[in-house]
């Protein structure tokens, strides 16, 4: 009998830790699912395109259908953990780390953030809107539907974050992993501020067209928008209105000034042009990556307020990136060589000692998930020893306390 329910024992013992590592990477999964969905949502930006021949603004119809598939198939992986995280905090399962008065709020709140981050409205209103309206470009409208949804988004990041970090003790278990993660944070935010200059040069002359068209006789507005047929305003000197001249070679204060944006429109970025999208992504991700590097010493911004508060932000933004993610960097890298070297020696222990013992392969099985579970509780410390030179008053406090933790590290 005993030995029967020993066996039964082992038995828990290894589904509990099957479960923990199915539990654990389905947890860093959607944290990159959601690291993933922030750099989705700016391609949205890239969907208006200028026709410059005709004088006016059209939609990438093909681009906005492949990123509303493409968002809108990441959001069914967070719908899914939003789901499974409600049923588990119904069973009494989830925990959160906090007080338990404070569980149900902070649960709330999470939930909340959650569900303001998957609601399609990037791609209700875009598939909606550009079939028909001009808003999207001219009251700016894109800008803000992509950019109301990107708070949640990046807010919802931080509780999926500390929670692998409390279950697994590290989001990646090499310390070159962790660096690059950092890294592509950094560049994350090169593509983020480049889309949002992309589609504020597409803006700027649709501004600027619209500024000049009513002392143009002839020009009409509803023609900034090449979906609508019957005309065009091709005759009417639009090129002359709004010519592309460097912010630093204006001498008239009667030409309209396209500040940093003008580099834009030289370039043609912004032109509609067959299946040209890799050029634009990439020439607007160099300028964002290269703005922030350099702190945006280099801008050249009009008078306008939106401009000067945009160059600002890639100013500090930039700083503060480049802070933080030496920062990271060098902390990661010096705190984990040492644990995951002493981690890996262990491994590489454990396998020839099994070897020499030729254990059969369930067998190893188990104790490798043991070790690797062992790791992740203590982090290469021995707590035996540790807990033996601590005084009994001090030991009984920590008992209580593993008591009280031990079902949000090892939930059933």
């Amino acid at each position: 009998m005993e030995r029967i329910l020993n066996k039964q024992a082992v038995i828990n013992r290894v589904k509990s830790l099957q479960m923990n590592t199915l539990r654990g990477n389905w947890r860093k999964t959607i944290l990159i699912v959601c690291v993933v969905a922030l750099g989705i949502d700016p391609l949205y930006l890239f969907v208006p395109v200028v026709d410059s021949p005709k004088f006016c603004f059209t939609f990438d119809k093909k681009l906005a259908t492949g990123v509303s598939v493409l968002r809108t198939f990441i959001d069914v992986f967070y719908v899914v953990h939003i789901i499974l995280n409600f049923m588990r905090y119904s069973n009494g399962e989830l925990n959160l780390h906090a007080k338990p008065k404070r569980e149900t709020y902070y649960f709330i709140s999470y939930t909340i953030v959650d569900i303001l981050s998957v609601l399609p409205m990037p791609q209700v209103l875009v598939l909606t809107l550009m079939r028909r309206s001009d808003s999207l470009v001219s009251r700016e409208i894109l800008k803000w539907i992509v950019l109301s949804q990107y708070i949640p988004r990046i807010l919802r990041i931080y509780p999926l974050y500390k929670e692998v970090t409390k279950a697994s003790g590290t989001v990646a278990e090499t310390k070159w992993i962790g660096a690059a993660f950092n890294l592509f944070l950094y560049m994350l935010h090169s593509h983020v501020f480049g889309a949002f200059w992309y589609v504020s040069s597409v803006e700027k002359i649709n501004k600027c067209w619209r500024l000049a068209c009513p002392h143009l006789p002839g020009c009409s507005l509803k023609f900034q928008y090449c979906g609508r047929e019957g005309g065009n305003n091709i005759p009417y000197g639009l090129n002359t209105s709004c010519p592309l001249i460097e912010p630093d070679q204006i001498t008239n204060s009667s030409v309209f000034n396209f500040g940093m944006y003008i580099d834009a429109l030289k370039s043609g970025i912004v032109e509609v042009k067959p299946d040209d999208f890799p050029r634009k992504f990439f020439y607007c991700f160099w300028w964002g990556l290269r703005n922030i590097s350099a702190l945006g010493q280099n801008l050249r911004t009009s008078n306008s307020v939106g401009d000067i508060v945009f160059a600002l932000i890639i100013c500090v933004s930039g700083l503060l990136l480049f802070a933080v993610l030496i920062g990271n960097i060098q902390k990661y890298l010096q705190s984990n060589t040492t644990r995951i070297d002493e981690m890996e020696e262990r491994k590489r222990d454990t396998e020839i000692w099994m070897s020499s013992k030729s254990l059969p392969e369930n067998l190893k099985d188990m104790i490798r998930r043991h070790e690797e579970e062992k790791w992740q509780k203590t982090r290469g410390i021995e707590e035996e020893a540790f807990l033996q030179s601590l005084p009994d008053h001090i030991r009984l406090h920590i008992e209580r306390n593993s008591l009280n933790s031990v079902s949000s590290l090892y939930p059933c």
